[in-house]
């Protein structure tokens, strides 16, 4: 039995397109999307028809719950919500009907309980909260707190773009990485991969990485009409997917932990924290954002 886990794709069609031809080598007996799909990258849309032609399951990341939001918006709030997100609101109208469906009806996790297998939990995050994920440095005792929820001796995540394969108490943990942004340094397409063993824990993981062709990117960017949309953030977006590192959701946090806020839009903002921060000089490790 193998089992591939294809994580945080964010609408990186390209990186996508990668990975299932590094699937046909591979030859799973199954496969699973571990939530975000979309937004982030230009083809949300494109990636949404393969997930849902693909016919394999899937769960809800963080960004699936928020775009599933703008479904549920008064029209009297969609002006505001397209203004206040400009990029979570150009990636929800590429989506069509059937896609905008598909980020309410997909689970947010799912049990694998395969017979004469471990038992295995597929959650995008954490058990309940797909915004927080289990991250490489996280001590035994807040993954106890975490996954007191999970009685499945096996967990499969993602969210945090970073691979992750460890033994935590009475868990064995995994996490693919990302297949559309990662945040390790490595710019290739990253998934996960487990096969069955008799040993324990019955499961051994394998992290895949898979080059393709980023020469397009900023070209994609620009001509799809999400630069135009979503400014220096789509910019942001663009960087991560060269680099492989964590410049959105790093400019993220530090947006998150200013008291002081002295700016007008978000490209303000975001020239502000490009002047202290970047690779080594993360806000995420700053004492002081």
């Amino acid at each position: 039995m193998r089992i591939a886990f294809l994580p945080d794709i964010h609408g990186n069609l390209p990186a996508l397109e990668a990975v299932l031809q590094d699937l046909k080598t591979q030859t799973p007996d199954r496969v699973y999307f571990v939530g975000d799909q979309v937004n982030r990258c230009p083809w949300s849309r494109e990636v949404m028809d393969l997930v849902l032609d693909s016919g394999w399951p899937a769960i809800r990341g963080n960004h699936e719950v928020v775009l599933a939001r703008f479904n549920q918006a008064p029209a009297e709030k969609m002006s505001e919500l397209m203004q206040r997100y400009p990029a979570l609101a150009w990636t929800w109208q590429q989506l069509r009907p059937e896609h905008r469906r598909a980020l309410e009806e997909w689970p947010d996790e799912l049990p694998l309980h395969l017979p004469g297998r471990p038992w295995i939990r597929i959650v995008h995050g954490i058990p309940g909260n797909p915004f927080i994920g289990i991250y490489p440095e996280a001590t035994d005792e807040e993954i106890e707190r975490d996954l007191a929820p999970v009685d499945e001796p096996v967990v499969v995540c993602g969210h945090t773009h970073r691979p992750l394969v460890r033994q935590s108490g009475r868990w064995f943990i995994c996490n693919g990485g990302s297949i559309g942004l990662p945040y390790n340094g490595d710019p290739r397409a990253q998934y996960l991969l487990l096969d069955a063993i008799r040993e324990e824990p019955g499961w051994q993981a394998t992290l895949r990485q898979v080059d393709y062709d980023r020469s397009g990117m900023r070209q994609a960017f620009e001509q799809s009409g999400m630069m135009a949309a979503a400014g220096k953030m789509a910019e942001l977006f663009l960087r991560t997917v060269l680099t492989g590192e964590p410049w959105a959701s790093d400019f993220g946090h530090w947006l998150r932990n200013r008291s002081d806020r002295s700016w007008d839009t978000y490209d303000q903002a975001i020239e502000q924290y490009l002047e202290k921060h970047g690779p080594g000089r993360w806000s995420f490790f700053s004492v002081q954002p």
